[in-house]
């Protein structure tokens, strides 16, 4: 199951401007995450100044490695589903330098979508055949 989940994720994430499910969970607690390569309307953050948007020209990152983040414990009166948005910033390494929480529902589902992202390998993404930093959205949804 979780080969078909990271085939799913490459796939996702070689489509230029698409959107796709990277990530689901079989078990009682679910997790899933979509990947976004689309411009969206975000401030300007000196953070993300060396990661360039994935455009028509550049080739998408690739998941390698994208490990499925864990259920937070929560107190009996929280939700018990929620989402985390992120801006991530992969380097030319393929690794994750950069995470910023666009949207929490849950400081708890933040901490450890944050976590989890930090841990995925990409192939990086490339443009004119070299890699390139870029930056890309991730969604992480839980659900119990």
């Amino acid at each position: 199951m979780r080969n078909l989940l990271w085939i799913a994720l490459a796939a996702s994430i070689c489509v230029p401007a698409g959107k796709g499910w990277a990530q689901t969970g079989s078990t009682p607690a679910e997790s899933s995450s979509t990947f976004s390569t689309t411009p969206s309307d975000l401030p300007d953050d000196p953070t993300f100044a060396q990661y360039q948007r994935v455009t028509k020209g550049i080739k998408p990152p690739k998941a390698l490695s994208a490990p499925d983040p864990k259920f937070p414990e929560l107190p009996a009166d929280a939700e018990q589903h929620g989402t985390v948005v992120m801006l991530i910033g992969v380097s030319t390494k393929g690794r994750v330098e950069a995470v910023r929480v666009l949207h929490s529902d849950e400081q708890a589902f933040e901490k450890t979508a944050v976590a989890t992202v930090k841990k995925w390998k990409f192939k990086p993404a490339e443009k004119d055949g070299r890699p390139v930093p870029v930056q890309v959205t991730v969604e992480m949804k839980f659900q119990k």
